[in-house]
């Protein structure tokens, strides 16, 4: 229960409705009961009054009809209230989980994939909206009720008021609490394996094309079916469970009645004339009263899920990052803009160097090449630069200074960064051109940039501009994809360019002319570029050559084509 502690904390955040919603729902338990045990009491006394007899039936009938309209009125205004308030909590929520994630990108969020980010974000949080309307407020409800119940009914036999008042009690403290440990063993299953299935089925339609290419469809299908049995056996056992919540409830519920049926026929009532009617009151009080008990049975056995997904939010917001940024150094560009001193690195969770011991000086308005094999750890470095990770040793200067020294705005001010993988927002064109830039871009801008990079096509389009790209840019190819980031590159006024395999699946020809634009563009800004391939790389300033996470080779063209035995020139000459 302590995990829900924090969530329950945030219901500070609109305390005044949910208050009020508490206060609704008390008015339409109350009204419940009250026309109930009214219209116990009311037929009751009518039949005793018989045809023969004055019975002035104005004021109960005026009560049931007042009591009726009560209910529903305050019925609709408690959802309405519970819910709105229930929603901006939730909302507050997300906004808080979003903030936690931010700082853990991309670090620590590489270890969950995608989907389970998702399903964490967005279905464990609304789980956690029974949280409010199905345990708390119902809960609280029930007790109040039931104690103005019982103070109502004892002016008119205290005995008999205080024995349904205990029993009701009782059963609000033995229900909720027996189903509550017995519900713990489906939580963390329950909701595991909903997490689960959302995360192969997102996967399952995200890979569809591939899985149809590779005949894998049928593997995948038969995984998610196995999934979702095991699911189904859990939900049953559950649904079983809750059945028997209910029928518990209503067995304690019929013994209630038959004890009040008994020890009110021999209940003294006074010399009231309809007092034989107090039966039929006290006994449909308590029919009345476990209308709020019944449902709480079923509400505390699913308070397993609830915590196991408040768990699972807290799993998340409750990692630290692997990078902090507190430095409050400013940006002052010299002519040794960066320098690396003896450079190791190690991914998180593997024991494999990616960097050892890496020396490396750049000046400004270099244009410089990286080489190197898969995994050697060339872009390792672009990622240490931008400090997406911190180096476990070694020293990391930028302008003289340590890296590690600039606020994180200053730093991604400086850096206009382009991964293998190019992102692709399920937005327009212009807002995904947008994104390279804080300032607004003008329309002839992006369409000179897009003209540029050979993606005119997108334009002959009837939107134009506003051509929705959908999902992860599925009406774009790879190639078109890898454009688009460049024309991203293009719009960016950063000082510092850091592309990661550029011109990946293009061909020569067009990769020839990506390269001539990039080169173009960073005429006065600094250029580093990771790729294997050769193409223009006699007009770079410098080449790195990066194995095994060490710096073995640099200079220029020219002297490294020279070197014999070189790593370079083997590189070449094996291409």
């Amino acid at each position: 229960m302590r995990a829900l502690l924090p969530f329950i904390r945030l219901f500070a955040f609109a305390k005044l409705p949910l208050i009020l919603g508490l206060i609704l729902m008390i008015l339409g338990l109350a009204s419940s009961m009250g026309l109930l045990t009214l219209s116990g009491w009311f037929l009751a006394a009518t039949a005793i009054a018989g045809l023969g007899s004055l019975f002035n039936f104005f004021y109960p009938s005026a009560s049931v009809r007042g009591l009726a309209i009560g209910r529903t009125v305050a019925r609709y205004f408690e959802k309405w209230v519970t819910h709105d308030a229930t929603f901006r909590v939730l909302a507050n929520l997300r906004v808080q989980v979003f903030e936690k994630i931010i700082p853990l990108s991309p670090a620590v969020l590489n270890r969950y994939r995608n989907s389970e980010l998702l399903n964490r974000l967005v279905s464990d949080v609304d789980t956690l909206d029974s949280l409010y309307l199905r345990l708390l407020a119902p809960f609280f409800s029930a007790v109040l009720v039931i104690i103005a119940m019982t103070i109502g009914l004892s002016f008119i036999h205290t005995p008999l008021a205080l024995g349904i008042g205990m029993v009701l009690l009782l059963s609000l403290v033995l229900i909720p609490t027996t189903f509550y440990r017995l519900g713990q063993q489906f939580g963390k299953p329950l909701v595991q394996a909903r997490a689960t299935y959302r995360t192969q089925f997102l996967e399952f339609i995200q890979t569809q094309a591939e899985l149809l290419l590779f005949n894998a469809e049928n593997q995948i299908k038969a995984k998610m079916e196995n999934t979702e049995k095991h699911w189904q056996a859990t939900q049953e056992k559950e649904a079983k469970l809750g059945g028997f919540s209910t029928a518990l409830s209503l067995f304690i519920n019929g013994l209630l009645i038959c004890a009040m049926l008994w020890f009110g026929s021999q209940a003294d009532f006074g010399d009231d004339e309809y007092r034989a009617a107090f039966i039929a009151l006290f006994t449909f009080a308590a029919l009345a009263a476990f209308e709020i008990i019944m449902p709480l049975g079923a509400t505390f056995l699913h308070i397993g899920q609830v915590i196991a997904a408040a768990e699972r939010v807290t799993d998340i917001v409750e990692q630290q990052p692997l990078v902090e940024f507190q430095g409050e150094e400013k940006f002052e560009p010299q002519v040794r803009l960066i320098s690396a001193k003896n450079l190791s690195f190690t991914y998180p969770e593997s024991k494999n160097l990616a960097l050892d011991t890496l020396t490396l000086d750049l000046e400004q308005r270099q244009k410089i090449a990286i080489l190197g094999k898969t995994g050697s750890g060339k872009s390792t470095l672009l990622q240490l630069l931008v400090r997406n990770y911190d180096p476990n040793q070694g020293e990391l200067l930028l302008a003289g200074k340590p890296i590690s020294g600039y606020a994180e705005q200053t730093l991604r001010e400086q850096f206009c960064f382009l991964t293998q993988r190019v992102y692709v927002f399920s937005d327009t064109l212009r807002q995904n051109l947008q994104f390279a830039s804080h300032d607004k871009i003008s329309d002839e801008k992006m369409i000179e940039v897009l003209n540029q990079v050979e993606l005119g096509k997108l334009l002959t389009q009837p939107e134009g501009l506003d051509l929705w790209l959908g999902d992860g840019g599925r009406p774009l190819s790879g190639g078109e994809q890898r454009r688009l980031g460049i024309a991203r590159i293009l719009l960016n006024a950063a000082p510092i360019l850091l592309l990661d395999e550029p011109t990946e699946g293009l061909d020569r020809e067009t990769e020839r002319q990506i390269l001539r634009l990039i080169l173009q563009h960073t005429e006065n800004k600094t250029l580093i570029m990771v790729t294997h391939r050769l193409t223009a790389l006699e007009q770079f300033d410098k080449i790195c050559v990066i194995d095994e996470g060490k710096l073995i080779e640099q200079g220029d063209y020219k002297s490294l084509i020279k070197k014999e035995e070189g790593f370079f020139k083997r590189f070449v000459e094996r291409v």
